[in-house]
């Protein structure tokens, strides 16, 4: 089945709060992200995840070189002692800025455990799971541009780029999970479906806008939407920040991730309406 995901359906699926809600009603999202020289991917991965609305985003990273105090807004973990199964979280996303290390595929195999999770995985993760050939749970959402898509299924990335709904759809039977393959006019295949959103444009094209996007899908897995709806309005939602930055008369090539982070509750104001 093929859909078109646009400013209507992402209406329906914004999450709501009770009038007596408190932030345990919102859920917990594990962001498990960061390494020396790249910690700000993961602070734009927990920021995003806590502005989409989860009451707490737990940030597990290496304590010893993260700045805890200049980051108050999230809880942290220390990666190299914490256990993954010793936490609670309703979402857990992987992979932005963390590094190729053991450690990291160490961190990768241990929420592999937990199949049943709502897990995003990108970036540094998602080369992790195509170098050592890592099975990925049939309802986790892997967030591929075309380049990662490319190692993750052997094929050139200028191929995928000519075909990509055959492509997005290869991939998802291949690797059996859902597939969100960002990029003009991104991509959601799941078992059942294929979504193409209907936001974004080329100022998207910038290192952190997809650890942003990491962290919103993240957030919304974690107040309770499946897997696909918060794929799908996660990805619309960060498209239609980057038409508002170009309606608002800025240039496309000026908007950086954290201009994102800014944008995200009026962004949301606006879809909800």
């Amino acid at each position: 089945m093929f859909n078109k995901f646009s400013k209507r359906e992402a209406k329906v699926l914004i999450p709501q709060r009770k009038a007596n809600a408190n932030k345990a009603n919102s859920g917990r999202a594990l962001i498990i992200a960061g390494s020396s020289g790249m910690f700000g991917a993961a602070i734009l991965s927990a920021t995003a995840a806590a502005r989409a609305g989860a009451g707490y985003v737990l940030l597990m990273t290496d304590l010893k070189k993260f700045s805890v105090t200049k980051n108050p807004d999230f809880l942290t973990v220390d990666s190299s002692k914490a256990r993954i199964s010793e936490l609670h979280f309703d979402s857990a996303a992987i992979g932005p800025g963390l590094g190729m290390s053991l450690r990291s595929k160490g961190l990768l195999l241990s929420l592999m455990k937990f199949p049943h999770s709502k897990v995003v995985v990108d970036a540094d993760a998602l080369n992790l799971c195509a170098k050592y050939k890592l099975a990925i749970p049939s309802h986790w959402i892997v967030t591929p541009h075309e380049a990662e898509l490319a190692r993750l299924i052997n094929i050139s990335s200028q191929e995928i780029k000519k075909k990509r709904k055959y492509y997005v759809r290869y991939a998802q039977k291949k690797l059996g999970c859902i597939v969100l393959l960002k990029g003009h006019k991104t991509l959601i295949a799941s078992a059942s479906s294929l979504t193409e959103v209907q936001s974004g444009n080329p100022a998207l094209a910038k290192a952190g806008t997809g650890d942003v996007l990491t962290g919103i899908i993240s957030g919304f897995l974690a107040q309770g939407l499946a897997p696909v709806k918060a794929a799908s309005l996660g990805a619309f939602l960060h498209g239609y920040m980057a038409d508002q930055w170009i309606k608002d008369e800025n240039d496309l090539l000026s908007l950086m991730a954290s201009d994102l982070l800014n944008m995200l509750p009026k962004a949301i104001r606006k879809i909800r309406g």
